[in-house]
């Protein structure tokens, strides 16, 4: 949740699965799905995203989305 000051926000994402690469090609397409997304602003590496969106309700209020992918891969024991 994000209050009408918020402008700035962040998804820290922790991958457990075995395909990273499939998991990091996803990211965009999900995020242009959602109904506040406006653009996007860059890709920072392989693994970082970032994207305007906007507060759901006022349209003209932008909301700079940062999506950050880990990858933790399960050790087997």
């Amino acid at each position: 949740y994000t209050s009408w000051r918020d402008t700035k926000t962040a998804i820290i994402l922790f991958n457990r699965n075995k395909d990273f690469s499939a998991v990091l090609s996803k990211i965009p397409g999900v995020i242009k799905t959602h109904p506040c997304f406006k653009r996007e602003l860059g890709q920072f590496g392989e693994t970082s995203f970032q994207y305007l969106l906007h507060q759901p309700n006022d349209s003209n209020r932008g909301l700079i989305l940062t999506v950050m992918a880990f990858n933790v891969p399960k050790v087997d024991s």
